[in-house]
Parts: C-alpha cells; sequence; structure tokens
C-alpha cells in the first residue's frame, strides 16, 4: 500500500474520504480523512474500548507510489456525544473549485451544541457542519460566515446531522450535500455559505415536522449569517443516502451530463438527478420514464415514487461515487466491489444477456436447520419476529432483515456497557442475514443499535 493508517472502525468511524490537488510545481497532494486510532491500533475502539484520537484530515505527498510528509489540517473530535454512539462522524473530503479543501462531519454520536441548534449549547466544537479549510491548514482569508474564532471560523454550514456525500456544480460551482435523516427525511440540499442544514430541530422540509417538535426556522440558532432553507429535494421514506457526484461528462450521453447522481446504503440504488436551467433547484423533466408527476413536489413519499429516479440497482448499498478520467461513473460498494458504468454499446455483456440484479447480502447461506427469524421495522418488541426466539442449546438463529433500511442484532440493551459482547452483527443492510449460534443455556436480550427502541429476547434451553 501507499499509506497504512491506523483507524478506529466502530459502526461509522474508519477512512472517510480521500481527495487529491495537483500543483503548479507538479507535486500531488492527497487529503486523506479518517477516524485516528486512540490506541495505535486499528479497531482498537471496539476490541479493547479505547476512545479514538478524533476525526483527522492530513496531507501527504504523493512521491514514487507512496504517502509521505504527513501535514495535520484539522482535528475534530470523535468522543461519542449525548447518545453514546459511534456513529454520524461522517463524511466526505472534497478539493473545491477555489481551491480549498472542505469535509463533512455529523453530530458525532449525538453532540447539542450550536452547531446542532441548541440555543443555550456550548460553543460549537467542529461537529455537525461542512467545514474548510486551505490546503496549507490555515483558516480561508474571506470575511466570516459564521464568526470569527476557531473553530467557528471553519464552518461553511451547521445543522447536519449525518452526511456521506457532497459536490460542486460544475457550471455554477455552487456546493450540493445529501444528508441522513433518522427514520425519514432523506435529503439533497444546495448548500451556500451560512447555510444552516436545522437538525436537530428541523430534518426534511420543515412543513413534514418529521421530528414531530413543531420548530420552525425562528427556533433555529442565529450565528453570523447563516441561514435556513428547506431540501431541494427529500424522502420520507428512509433510504440511507451516501455519496453525491456531478457527471461533468457527456460519454454516458448528453441527456446526462451534468446531472447529479446519488446512491444509497439500503437498497443499492444509483439515483439521477436533473437540475433546472438556474441550477439552483432539482427538476424532474421528460427525461426521466414512469409516474414524475407524484414527483412534482420533490418528496418521495413511498417507494415505488422513487422508480423514474432509479439510475441503476444491484450494488448491495453504495458508499462512493465518483467519475474517472475516462469521463464513467464508478460506484463503490459497502461489499468491497468497484463498478464502471458504460453505455451499453460499449459494455462487455451481450445485449442478449438478461440483466441480473445483485443481491445485496453478505451471507445468504443459512446454515442447515437453523432457527429462522425475521428484523420487521421499527416497531418496539415487536421489532424481531419471533420474539422471544425459544431454542436448544447448540442451536443456530439465522436472522433476515426484512425492513427496507439497515438495522442491527446486538447483545445487551441500549446504554449497556457490555453491549455488543456476546454477539453483534454489525450493519445489516436490506435483505442481509446474519447467523448466531448458542451453545451456552440462558436468556439474551438484543437491540438495534441505530433504532434502540427495537428489541428482543432470546430463551435456550
Amino acid at each position: 500500500p501507499a499509506l497504512d493508517v491506523q483507524v478506529a472502525s466502530d459502526i461509522e468511524r474508519g477512512l472517510l474520504g480521500i481527495d487529491l490537488a495537483k500543483q503548479n510545481d507538479g507535486t500531488i497532494y492527497i487529503f486523506l480523512y479518517y477516524t485516528e486510532s486512540g490506541g495505535g491500533e486499528d479497531g482498537d475502539d471496539f476490541k479493547n474500548g479505547i476512545e479514538p484520537q478524533g476525526n483527522v484530515l492530513n496531507r501527504y505527498e504523493y512521491v514514487n507510489g507512496k504517502l509521505i510528509n504527513p501535514l495535520t489540517l484539522l482535528s475534530i473530535p470523535a468522543y461519542s456525544g449525548t447518545t453514546n454512539r459511534s456513529d454520524h462522524v461522517g463524511g466526505k473530503v472534497v478539493v473545491g473549485p477555489d481551491s480549498n479543501v472542505y469535509v463533512t462531519v455529523g453530530e458525532m454520536g449525538g453532540h447539542r451544541t450550536l452547531s446542532q441548534n441548541i440555543v443555550d449549547g456550548p460553543n460549537v466544537d467542529g461537529t455537525g457542519g461542512i467545514l474548510r479549510i486551505t490546503q496549507d491548514g490555515q483558516v480561508v482569508p474571506s470575511d466570516p460566515i459564521f464568526g470569527d474564532e476557531l473553530p467557528l471560523s471553519l464552518y461553511y454550514a451547521i445543522g447536519l446531522r449525518n452526511s456521506f456525500g457532497f459536490d460542486f456544480d460544475p457550471l455554477t460551482g455552487n456546493l450540493w450535500d445529501s444528508e441522513n435523516g433518522p427514520i425519514a427525511g432523506d435529503e439533497i440540499n444546495l448548500v451556500e455559505p451560512g447555510f444552516n442544514s436545522g437538525w436537530a430541530l428541523i430534518q426534511g422540509f420543515s412543513d413534514d415536522d418529521v421530528l414531530d417538535n413543531g420548530a420552525s426556522e425562528n427556533d433555529l440558532v442565529e450565528l453570523g449569517t447563516s441561514t435556513y432553507s428547506d431540501p431541494k429535494f427529500g424522502w420520507q421514506i428512509p433510504i440511507g443516502i451516501t455519496d453525491a457526484k456531478f457527471l461533468n461528462s457527456s460519454r454516458l450521453g448528453q441527456e446526462y451530463e451534468n446531472n447529479l447522481f446519488t446512491g444509497d446504503i439500503n437498497n443499492g440504488f444509483l439515483y439521477r438527478f436533473a437540475l433546472n436551467d438556474e441550477r439552483d433547484d432539482i427538476f424532474i423533466n421528460d427525461t426521466f420514464v414512469g409516474d414524475i408527476e407524484s414527483l412534482s413536489d420533490n418528496e418521495v413519499d413511498s417507494p415505488r415514487e422513487s422508480e423514474p429516479l432509479i439510475f441503476g440497482q444491484g450494488f448491495g448499498g453504495i458508499t462512493d461515487i465518483a467519475v474517472g478520467p475516462d469521463g464513467y461513473l464508478y460506484i463503490l460498494s459497502y461489499t468491497g466491489d468497484l463498478y464502471r458504468i458504460l453505455p451499453l454499446l460499449e459494455s462487455s455483456t451481450p445485449k442478449n444477456q438478461p440483466n441480473i440484479s445483485v443481491q445485496n447480502t453478505t451471507n445468504s447461506a443459512v446454515p442447515p436447520g437453523a432457527i429462522p427469524a425475521k428484523i420487521v421495522d421499527v416497531n418496539g418488541d415487536d421489532s424481531y419476529s419471533p420474539d422471544p426466539i425459544e431454542i436448544e442449546a447448540g442451536q443456530t438463529i439465522s436472522w433476515y432483515n426484512e425492513d427496507l433500511i439497515a438495522h442491527t442484532v446486538t447483545s445487551g440493551s441500549d446504554g449497556d456497557e457490555e453491549e455488543g459482547l456476546l454477539f453483534d452483527s454489525g450493519l445489516m443492510l436490506s435483505k442481509q442475514y446474519y447467523n448466531m449460534k448458542f451453545d451456552e443455556p440462558g436468556d439474551y436480550g438484543y437491540f438495534c443499535i441505530y433504532h434502540p427502541s427495537m428489541i428482543g429476547e432470546i430463551h435456550v434451553n
């Protein structure tokens, strides 16, 4: 490898993003954004309970196939917030058209500060927003957006809950991002300087009141020139939106050039969006096939409404989208597969070969004699079925996630110091299996770390 860094990797921690910038003198800078291990060992946060150093943005020089001369540009706290979880850490890194470096960072396990719109909360701590910095690690020399003092002077946007993707429009230079809601309210946003996305008071369209708290933009924190605006597109069903990328190429056809593409983790879908003539809104035009009238409000209310937007499927959970130097789209999946999207005539797949959907399962083999169980949905003690599960010592339970969103099967309960020590499925996408053999008699409780109200019981005789 060009470099090996030690990362904390529990839940959504890990190597978060990578980008590069070529300098006028030929030097190539590589920017790595990752959650740095606290004990110098990969995964020591979940193996040994060691808190990470934080999310770091490091700059390297790429020389003879190696990354050398590291320089830390940013260090963001990665310790758990109010929910005591290691999720919502971010993120992505992109070198913008202004040559500055931008990163997204989420609420980091439930931090509650001014950047999460807690009016009387503590000062911002680097979480819950889009940060920008020069390639040398300096505050961008311009009029402050939110304030002069650090880290407030680093913020380009605040009020982000959990974002895995953003990109700059190749025609206007405007920044667009994707953001995940809790149970609903996934978003695509036009992010202008001073944008306030609304979390932790608003998620999705404000009139939808996804969080059921009656909050409006009048309840949000006012910092500098901050301004709230509704998403340009949203989902009332959870898809787990991930990366966002503009296709600045006509290699797939003129009708797709400069369109915005996004992926999701729950279904493995690749979505396409067109922009209006002013490039300041999503516009579902006549290049889309299907019932586009239901999308006139720029919101998806049911899985069927998504169909005209789906450009590709079967990717097994999309984590990253890129445009290669050849002008084609590249898709990275959670299962570790890398795909290149080609026009039909350039594809090596024969025209008469039927399309084969890739099932996004990490383990579709159910052990012989296993006791079947299902993850149904977020519904308290009815979330897992059957419940309780009655088995004999030595038997295996095979859980199948039939919900549309990701869940876990994790021993213990929310906030329990020993949660996940006996068994933990990790992230289970829709249609994935998790098998666990129980040799010791006893009673075992379990839950979903993403949706702690989901609980189940196992009785081993």
